[in-house]
């Protein structure tokens, strides 16, 4: 995995809360976006996390690294 951009993903989601409202809205397209580049197991765990959940347990689950 590349962990300088899961870094910054989980930096970006954790600190930006612009970025986190539309990563909720549109995960992919705000990842495109922002310059983060995943490979296929990371965007795969991506997809796997439901963005509805509210922002305390999806901070515990992002900042444990997707």
């Amino acid at each position: 995995m590349g962990y300088e951009q899961i870094g910054k993903l989980i930096d970006r989601w954790l600190n930006d809360q612009n970025f986190r409202t539309n990563f909720r809205k549109d995960p992919e397209g705000t990842l495109q976006k922002s310059g983060v580049r995943l490979n296929g197991e990371e965007l795969a765990a991506l997809r796997k996390i439901d963005w509805g959940r509210p922002d305390e347990e999806l901070k515990s689950q992002i900042s444990k690294g997707l």
